[in-house]
């Protein structure tokens, strides 16, 4: 059984259709009751996750994996962790996930291996129907985050539906993403623009002195 077939055990026809409409970035119904019920499993979810102790790790681990697609090895995410649905979202390993980040993965949120995400980042895949008739009916639609290997994502980041980081990107603080970001490189404001690329010239030593410091200890 596929994630998606698993997923959706659960609902009806409708609901069915309606959660595929969100997955697949077509407009839907965001007030759907089923919708609603995927919910608040997930609140259930984050909620006693926010709740556990830091020495809690095997139960932290069992958390995210009921509410997650998947997640890899070495991930910690501080509290309070929020996000729409839960299922939506796949993180690779090594990730650090600091205070108060919100994900509303309606569409796929996927986080790649040592991303690295700072307090109070806003990952927002979905979107409301700009008409208000529509949106007062519950219309939405919802794209898909991609966010590669090793970036980092400075505080009060946005991201928006739609966007790719490509892997090492550096996103400054305050950053609201509205379109792709190119690999190795740093880009800031709002919206987010790509000022320059990340070079050797950014290396301070650092690997090379602990390096040398711990072959002074072997020895």
């Amino acid at each position: 059984m596929t994630q998606m077939m698993a997923d959706t055990a659960d609902m009806t026809e409708i609901g069915r259709g309606e959660w595929m409409r969100m997955v697949n970035g077509e407009v839907y119904e965001d007030t759907n009751p089923e919708i609603e019920r995927k919910r608040a499993q997930a609140k259930r979810l984050f909620t006693e996750y926010n709740r556990t102790d830091y020495e809690e790790v095997q139960h932290r681990r069992e958390l995210m994996e009921k509410l997650f697609a998947s997640v890899g090895e070495d991930v910690f995410i501080e509290p309070n962790f929020r996000c729409e649905v839960g299922r939506n979202i796949t993180i690779g390993s090594h990730a650090y996930i600091n205070y108060d980040c919100v994900m509303l993965d309606n569409g796929p949120i996927a986080i790649g291996d040592y991303v690295w995400i700072a307090p109070m980042v806003g990952l927002f895949a979905v979107n409301h129907a700009l008409d208000f008739e529509e949106r007062k009916a519950g219309a939405c639609r919802a794209k898909p985050i991609v966010i590669g290997d090793g970036v980092w994502l400075g505080g009060h980041v946005t991201v928006l539906g739609g966007v790719a980081i490509g892997e090492g990107a550096v996103i400054g603080a305050g950053s609201v993403v509205t379109r792709d970001i190119p690999p190795h490189t740093i880009a800031v404001g709002n919206p987010a623009r790509v000022v320059r690329e990340i070079t050797e010239a950014d290396r301070t030593g650092y690997i090379e002195r602990l390096r040398a410091r711990d072959a002074v200890v072997k020895d």
